[in-house]
């Protein structure tokens, strides 16, 4: 018995993380729904800066979660410091 329970859910490993992604995603995006609708009058390099915060935070929640799920540790490296990347995409815009 406890071993069909077991091997039950070994097969359904895969919902975890379907869950917790379905679950996660309508709130991010009526969080974003909002402030697209409160931002609408402000400048748009305002509602840029908030929208990649918002989606910094939600990658980096799938992120931690697959991280943990998982037990893989991502790793990434930048070739440019924050700084010197704002400073590029002011010059571009």
């Amino acid at each position: 018995m406890l071993l069909s329970l077991v091997l039950h859910m070994y097969s359904m490993r895969c919902v975890l993380p379907a869950a917790v992604l379905l679950g996660t995603a309508p709130t991010y995006v009526l969080a974003w729904g909002a402030w697209r609708l409160l931002s609408a009058f402000l400048p748009s390099r305002v509602y840029q800066e908030v929208d990649d915060r918002l989606y910094c935070v939600y990658q980096s929640m799938v992120l931690f979660f697959f991280e943990n799920y998982t037990g893989v540790q991502v790793r990434g490296t930048a070739l440019l410091s924050e700084s010197w990347t704002r400073k590029l995409i002011h010059l571009l815009l």
